[in-house]
């Protein structure tokens, strides 16, 4: 718990000095206050991001750090009996929330060690047989690309022209 001359730097950008009306708590402290596990805390912090407003239930420090308000504390209550509404919910978060980041921070890996193929892929298929829509898209990239100047990068592509012009 902090308490005295804190000089705080808004979400805003502005600096404010003052002497702290109320206390402050880290993470580790809000759990404790609250007997919510600092794990699933971190969770809510995540995954439920309307669910705190900054400068009103939490304090971010020019070093990043967060610290919660007593009017924290009391949302954190609020949202522990949400979660309690829900037997188990704060279990399964404390299991879900590791498997859920690890889960999705493979499928962006994935999607993007895929994306450059795919697109490569597409990009040759509307180039072997465009549909109309991709004809005139393919038209207007090259008309742009010789009206800039860049003839001599293009001298294999001519215009697409439906068959039978």
């Amino acid at each position: 718990m902090i308490t005295g001359i804190k000089t705080l730097f808004m979400r805003d950008g502005t600096k404010s000095n003052y002497i702290m009306a109320q206390d402050l708590f880290t993470t580790g402290e809000a759990a404790e206050q609250t007997g919510i596990p600092e794990g699933t805390i971190r969770s809510w912090m995540s995954r439920r991001p309307g669910a705190f407003t900054i400068d009103v239930d939490i304090i971010v420090e020019k070093s990043g750090r967060k610290m919660w308000t007593e009017a924290g504390l009391a949302t954190l209550r609020q949202q522990r009996g949400t979660a309690d509404e829900s037997p188990g919910a704060s279990y399964l978060d404390d299991i879900l929330e590791p498997l859920l980041d690890a889960g999705s921070k493979q499928l962006a890996h994935y999607y993007f060690q895929q994306l450059p193929l795919r697109t490569l892929r597409r990009i040759q298929l509307m180039m072997a047989n465009p549909s109309d829509e991709e004809r005139q898209i393919v038209q207007q990239a090259v008309d742009q690309a010789i009206n800039q100047g860049t003839t001599a990068l293009l001298p294999q592509y001519v215009r697409l022209e439906p068959d039978g012009d």
